[in-house]
Protein backbone atom coordinates (compact mmCIF):
# COMPACT_ATOMS: atom_id res chain seq x y z
CA UNK A 1 0.00 0.00 0.00
CA UNK A 2 2.82 2.41 1.12
CA UNK A 3 4.88 1.57 -2.67
CA UNK A 4 1.35 2.38 -4.25
CA UNK A 5 0.81 6.33 -2.76
CA UNK A 6 4.85 6.84 -3.29
CA UNK A 7 4.60 6.15 -7.05
CA UNK A 8 1.05 8.28 -7.52
CA UNK A 9 3.12 10.77 -5.46
CA UNK A 10 5.98 10.69 -7.94
CA UNK A 11 3.88 10.25 -10.86
CA UNK A 12 1.76 13.69 -9.71
CA UNK A 13 5.11 15.60 -9.48
CA UNK A 14 6.44 14.16 -12.94
CA UNK A 15 2.99 15.59 -14.16
CA UNK A 16 2.99 18.84 -12.66
CA UNK A 17 7.04 19.70 -13.45
CA UNK A 18 6.15 18.03 -17.36
CA UNK A 19 3.12 21.01 -17.30
CA UNK A 20 4.94 23.73 -15.83
CA UNK A 21 8.45 22.62 -18.39
CA UNK A 22 6.25 22.63 -21.26
CA UNK A 23 3.63 25.50 -20.89
CA UNK A 24 6.68 27.78 -19.87
CA UNK A 25 7.21 31.26 -21.93
CA UNK A 26 10.21 31.44 -24.53
CA UNK A 27 12.70 33.67 -23.68
CA UNK A 28 12.33 36.91 -25.57
CA UNK A 29 15.09 37.84 -28.16
CA UNK A 30 17.93 39.97 -27.86
CA UNK A 31 17.84 41.14 -31.45
CA UNK A 32 15.79 42.25 -34.96
CA UNK A 33 16.18 39.50 -37.39
CA UNK A 34 16.39 40.66 -41.51
CA UNK A 35 15.74 38.13 -43.98
CA UNK A 36 15.59 37.55 -47.59
CA UNK A 37 13.11 35.00 -48.59
CA UNK A 38 12.20 34.10 -51.87
CA UNK A 39 14.64 36.06 -53.44
CA UNK A 40 17.19 35.08 -56.67
CA UNK A 41 21.08 34.38 -55.44
CA UNK A 42 22.34 36.88 -57.52
CA UNK A 43 20.03 39.63 -56.19
CA UNK A 44 21.29 38.91 -52.77
CA UNK A 45 24.70 39.00 -53.39
CA UNK A 46 24.21 42.62 -54.71
CA UNK A 47 21.75 43.53 -52.23
CA UNK A 48 23.13 45.76 -49.03
CA UNK A 49 21.30 46.80 -46.06
CA UNK A 50 22.48 50.27 -43.62
CA UNK A 51 20.78 51.17 -40.41
CA UNK A 52 20.55 54.43 -39.26
CA UNK A 53 19.43 56.20 -35.71
CA UNK A 54 16.08 58.59 -36.58
CA UNK A 55 18.24 60.23 -39.76
CA UNK A 56 17.05 63.75 -40.53
CA UNK A 57 19.47 63.56 -43.59
CA UNK A 58 21.08 61.18 -44.96
CA UNK A 59 23.51 61.62 -48.12
CA UNK A 60 25.12 59.22 -50.59
CA UNK A 61 28.41 60.25 -51.83
CA UNK A 62 30.41 57.79 -54.70
CA UNK A 63 29.14 54.58 -53.22
CA UNK A 64 29.22 55.42 -49.41
CA UNK A 65 26.25 56.21 -47.16
CA UNK A 66 26.39 58.51 -44.18
CA UNK A 67 24.25 60.55 -42.26
CA UNK A 68 24.68 64.80 -42.52
CA UNK A 69 27.88 64.48 -39.61
CA UNK A 70 30.00 62.49 -42.46
CA UNK A 71 29.48 59.58 -39.86
CA UNK A 72 29.37 56.17 -42.33
CA UNK A 73 25.91 54.17 -42.02
CA UNK A 74 26.00 50.93 -40.43
CA UNK A 75 25.94 47.77 -42.60
CA UNK A 76 24.00 44.42 -41.36
CA UNK A 77 23.61 42.69 -44.61
CA UNK A 78 26.46 42.17 -47.24
CA UNK A 79 25.34 39.89 -49.60
CA UNK A 80 23.78 37.11 -47.41
CA UNK A 81 20.08 36.01 -46.99
CA UNK A 82 20.07 36.86 -43.48
CA UNK A 83 21.26 38.76 -40.50
CA UNK A 84 20.34 40.29 -36.83
CA UNK A 85 20.92 43.84 -35.37
CA UNK A 86 19.88 45.22 -31.93
CA UNK A 87 16.48 45.32 -30.85
CA UNK A 88 16.84 48.33 -28.67
CA UNK A 89 15.41 51.13 -30.90
CA UNK A 90 12.27 53.53 -31.17
CA UNK A 91 12.91 54.95 -34.76
CA UNK A 92 15.42 53.18 -37.35
CA UNK A 93 15.47 53.82 -41.49
CA UNK A 94 16.62 50.76 -43.17
CA UNK A 95 18.15 51.80 -46.56
CA UNK A 96 18.50 48.68 -48.63
CA UNK A 97 20.41 48.91 -51.80
CA UNK A 98 21.02 46.74 -54.84
CA UNK A 99 24.46 46.90 -56.31
CA UNK A 100 24.90 51.32 -56.37
CA UNK A 101 21.82 51.28 -59.24
CA UNK A 102 18.22 51.53 -56.77
CA UNK A 103 17.47 51.67 -53.26
CA UNK A 104 14.43 51.85 -51.25
CA UNK A 105 14.50 53.33 -47.67
CA UNK A 106 12.23 51.96 -44.87
CA UNK A 107 11.02 53.71 -41.94
CA UNK A 108 10.56 51.80 -38.43
CA UNK A 109 8.99 53.27 -35.16
CA UNK A 110 8.84 50.97 -32.26
CA UNK A 111 6.41 51.44 -29.54
CA UNK A 112 8.34 49.06 -27.43
CA UNK A 113 11.85 48.54 -28.05
CA UNK A 114 12.23 45.87 -25.74
CA UNK A 115 9.91 43.84 -28.63
CA UNK A 116 11.76 42.06 -31.47
CA UNK A 117 11.00 42.15 -34.61
CA UNK A 118 11.20 39.83 -37.59
CA UNK A 119 11.91 42.28 -41.52
CA UNK A 120 11.46 39.63 -44.29
CA UNK A 121 12.12 41.02 -47.83
CA UNK A 122 11.42 39.97 -51.22
CA UNK A 123 13.19 41.66 -54.03
CA UNK A 124 12.04 40.73 -57.88
CA UNK A 125 12.14 42.60 -60.89
CA UNK A 126 9.11 43.83 -62.58
CA UNK A 127 8.18 41.45 -65.56
CA UNK A 128 8.12 44.52 -67.94
CA UNK A 129 11.10 46.17 -66.71
CA UNK A 130 14.41 46.59 -64.84
CA UNK A 131 12.80 47.97 -61.93
CA UNK A 132 13.43 45.68 -58.20
CA UNK A 133 9.92 46.00 -56.18
CA UNK A 134 10.75 45.48 -52.65
CA UNK A 135 8.04 43.17 -50.54
CA UNK A 136 8.18 43.04 -47.30
CA UNK A 137 6.59 41.63 -43.48
CA UNK A 138 7.23 43.59 -40.69
CA UNK A 139 6.21 40.58 -37.73
CA UNK A 140 6.80 41.68 -34.14
CA UNK A 141 6.82 39.35 -31.56
CA UNK A 142 3.54 40.21 -30.00
CA UNK A 143 0.73 42.20 -32.02
CA UNK A 144 -0.03 42.29 -35.95
CA UNK A 145 2.37 41.76 -38.83
CA UNK A 146 2.48 44.47 -41.34
CA UNK A 147 3.17 44.04 -44.90
CA UNK A 148 3.98 46.70 -47.58
CA UNK A 149 5.35 46.56 -51.14
CA UNK A 150 6.90 49.40 -53.42
CA UNK A 151 9.75 49.65 -56.33
CA UNK A 152 12.57 50.89 -55.76
CA UNK A 153 14.03 53.83 -56.40
CA UNK A 154 16.97 55.07 -58.86
CA UNK A 155 20.32 55.77 -57.74
CA UNK A 156 22.52 58.76 -58.50
CA UNK A 157 26.36 58.81 -57.99
CA UNK A 158 25.53 61.72 -54.81
CA UNK A 159 22.45 62.50 -53.76
CA UNK A 160 20.75 63.86 -50.37
CA UNK A 161 17.73 62.20 -48.93
CA UNK A 162 16.07 65.04 -46.25
CA UNK A 163 13.61 63.96 -43.95
CA UNK A 164 11.12 66.83 -43.67
CA UNK A 165 8.56 65.52 -40.94
CA UNK A 166 12.32 65.62 -39.00
CA UNK A 167 13.27 68.90 -39.50
CA UNK A 168 11.73 72.09 -37.39
CA UNK A 169 8.31 73.45 -38.79
CA UNK A 170 9.19 76.98 -40.81
CA UNK A 171 7.25 79.80 -39.27
CA UNK A 172 3.35 80.14 -40.56
CA UNK A 173 3.25 82.32 -43.50
CA UNK A 174 -0.15 83.45 -43.82
CA UNK A 175 -0.27 84.56 -47.47
CA UNK A 176 0.63 81.19 -48.42
CA UNK A 177 -1.61 78.14 -50.11
CA UNK A 178 -1.38 75.19 -47.54
CA UNK A 179 -1.14 71.97 -49.25
CA UNK A 180 0.60 68.62 -48.67
CA UNK A 181 4.06 68.93 -47.58
CA UNK A 182 6.37 65.91 -48.77
CA UNK A 183 7.50 63.64 -46.49
CA UNK A 184 10.94 63.40 -48.06
CA UNK A 185 13.11 65.45 -50.58
CA UNK A 186 15.78 63.76 -52.48
CA UNK A 187 18.63 66.11 -53.90
CA UNK A 188 20.76 65.18 -56.68
CA UNK A 189 23.96 66.68 -56.32
CA UNK A 190 25.61 64.72 -59.19
CA UNK A 191 24.06 62.56 -61.93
Amino acid sequence: MRATWIILLIMVIAGTGMYFWFSRKPKPANHDTIVFKNTADSIIQKMQVYLADDPKEVMYLDSVWMQSDSTPLKRVLNGVDQDTMSKQYSNLTLFLAYDHQSFYDLELKKPNPKLAYTISLEVEPMSDSDTLIVDGLITPQEGDAMHFASPMMKMHSRFIITYNHKLPQPPPDSTSIKGHDPNKTITILKN
